[in-house]
């Protein structure tokens, strides 16, 4: 699988790095405050202190040039500012850092979660999505927060200690600083060479995915069945073998291009400045006889650091440069407008829901799953939407809740447009139980209420269970509703068959506030005695509420009070159990023949 070309990003320096340190100042002002303070006190130490004015006392010492109380005063300072480089740097380093790195991965990762709760249904169904969400967390994953923060102070405490040699070095001779334009250069070249190597890592992104998810399928408990019992791990140890192969050559084609502008760099930062800066030292000290030993040595060292200074800079501004390529990927996600977005009206207590000449299709092109269909459901209905798996009964539900926007016609809850209203409030007004139920790897009562438990809505959750049916299964468990369900973080986790799980995910329903409930396929896992009794509990605990039930199996229908009947996406019937029996049409066969199916089953148990 090859990617496709990606195009080439472009991420203004100043402007992420200040989204950075905005997001920081929120989190800790006080740590990002220290970290600064830290940086510069240390770049100044190192750079002018120790490099410069350490070497001039020690060396003036030697030539016996200077007072001792000049001396002295010097050395004062050298000790007392490294006992506070050290205390700061260490208080920096095991506290402050921790702390600080802690609390805005923690916010940072808050923006992302809140916008993947945001974004419209069809974002997951969009291989492009899952690129853009995986390189917004680089951020966070690859310590590009950390390093943005980090780098920003350290590039403000080397700019203070060079401007400090730079004004030393032009003191004694102006032209000295021309051998530092050389790391300057070094910053255009290493920008270049950061392009390539994100666009290394834009191009590989596919491939990581794809590698991500063999690593997660072969462990997870819903696919080792079959990966068990059929051949399909071949196919994906394959596919894992593929991605590496791709990512091998998308290596080979920007590798020697990295390499080569490394190189250059390298040679740019490293050998002229320092040849340069000591040939011309010589010259003076050799030639003209202008300066003292202990200066030309100050002078060498003060070139060397500046260098040093210069090309910390070129790699740090590099390096921010691919950081805040990253927050770039961070802000594109986090800016990301959802397509489906709410109004401002506040639905009222449910009275009617319509579909008007409504069509839906999942892609500009392609074919329509629901076409045209118009129908009317009333306060306190029982509606059964049924037909043959590929029909369009789900796509129906996504609509409903607002997942997807029609293609065309509207919906009208209480005769205004769906798209009128409060997103999130409408929503509130319906109950789901969907067709690919799951559960979470949490505690029964929180899978089953969906929000932490107080001793409140503790007993909300044990009645729901028990109106599910399924509350017997669960105080057989040591802890009962306290039981964390599944083993993935805790050995001690209990399991549930299918149909148990299913109850679970149904009894969300009887604890919780609503006006209509939509029940996508909500007997998929029940036998039809399971299924019988669920629905008996269903009608009990909806009494007074509209129900939506959605679903192949018929038993629904026949204590329903209208019934939908869609084939290929094409509403085809509609009426009463009575009425459609009585027409000899579609739903009169498919009943019949579930009927004879069951009847069939019963003999063979007998």
């Amino acid at each position: 699988m090859k990617a496709k070309k990606q195009p080439k990003q472009k991420a203004h320096i100043i402007k992420n790095t200040a989204f950075m340190l905005k997001c920081a100042l929120k989190c800790a002002p006080i740590s990002l405050f220290i970290i600064y303070f830290s940086y510069v006190l240390e770049n100044v130490y190192y750079a002018v202190v120790v490099n410069v004015l350490f070497l001039e006392t020690a060396l003036s010492i030697i030539e016996g040039n200077g007072s001792f109380r000049e001396f002295a005063i010097r050395m004062i300072i050298i000790v007392v500012g490294k006992l506070l480089v050290d205390l700061i740097g260490y208080i920096n380093v095991y506290t402050v850092r921790i702390k600080f790195e802690i609390k805005c991965e923690s916010y940072i990762n808050s923006l992302i979660f809140k916008k993947a709760q945001e974004v419209e249904l069809g974002c997951y169904e969009n291989p492009d999505f899952f690129d853009n969400y995986n390189r917004a967390t680089w951020v966070v994953e690859k310590g590009g927060f950390k390093r943005i923060i980090e780098g920003s102070a350290w590039t403000l405490g080397s700019v203070v200690s060079l401007i400090m040699l730079v004004r030393y070095l032009f003191s004694i001779d102006p032209i000295l600083v021309v051998f530092l334009i050389c790391p300057v250069i070094v910053m255009g070249i290493r920008t270049y060479k950061n392009n390539i190597e994100l666009e290394k890592e834009k191009a590989m992104t596919p491939f990581e995915r794809q590698k991500d998810y063999v690593r997660r399928t072969i462990l997870l408990k819903d696919f080792a069945k079959e990966i068990k019992t059929t051949n399909i791990f071949v196919v994906l140890e394959k596919r894992f073998r593929r991605a590496i192969e791709d990512n091998v050559k998308t290596i080979k084609k920007y590798g020697w291009k990295i390499a080569v502008l490394e190189c250059v760099s390298d040679y740019f930062a490293e050998i002229i400045p320092v040849t340069g800066g000591f040939l011309y030292g010589c010259y003076r000290l050799m030639i003209v006889k202008d300066i003292p030993i202990s200066e030309f040595s100050v002078l060498v060292s003060a070139i060397t650091t500046c260098r040093n200074k210069l090309n910390q800079l070129a790699y740090y501004f590099a390096m921010q440069q691919k950081h805040c390529l990253w927050v770039q990927n961070l802000q594109d996600f986090l800016e990301y407008e959802p397509k489906i977005q709410g109004g401002d009206l506040i639905p009222d207590d449910f009275q009617s829901l319509e579909f008007k000449n409504v069509s839906f299709r999942y892609a500009t092109k392609g074919d329509y799953t629901i076409k045209n269909a118009s129908f009317r459901i009333e306060k306190g209905q029982t509606i059964a939407v049924v037909g043959h798996n590929g029909a369009g009964k789900t796509t129906l539900s996504k609509l409903i809740m607002r997942f997807y926007d029609v293609t065309e016609g509207e919906i009208l809850y209480n005769g205004v447009n769906i798209k009128e209203y409060d997103l999130l409030k409408y929503r509130q007004k319906f109950a789901s139980v969907f067709q690919d139920y799951k559960v979470f790897a949490m505690t029964v009562s929180e899978n089953v209420l969906t929000e932490e438990i107080t001793p409140e809505n503790e007993k909300l959750a044990v009645d729901a269970l028990k109106m599910a049916g399924v509350y017997d299964k669960i105080a057989t468990f040591p802890n009962k509703e306290s039981s964390i369900l599944t083993k993935e973080f805790d050995e001690n986790g209990v399991l549930l068959s299918g149909g148990e799980t299913q109850k679970v995910t149904i009894a969300r329903l009887f604890a919780s506030e609503f006006d209509v409930a939509v029940l996508d396929e909500p007997s998929s896992a029940l036998d039809p005695v399971a299924e019988s009794r669920m629905y008996d509990a269903l009608l009990k605990g909806t009494e007074g509420k509209t129900v939506i039930y959605i679903s192949h199996r018929l038993s629904s229908a026949t204590r329903s009070d209208n019934i939908l009947v869609f084939s290929n996406g094409v509403l085809t019937e509609q009426g009463t159990h009575q009425e459609l029996m009585s027409c000899d049409g579609e739903y009169s066969h498919m009943f019949t023949l579930q009927a004879s199916g069951y009847k069939e089953v019963g003999r063979n148990e007998e």
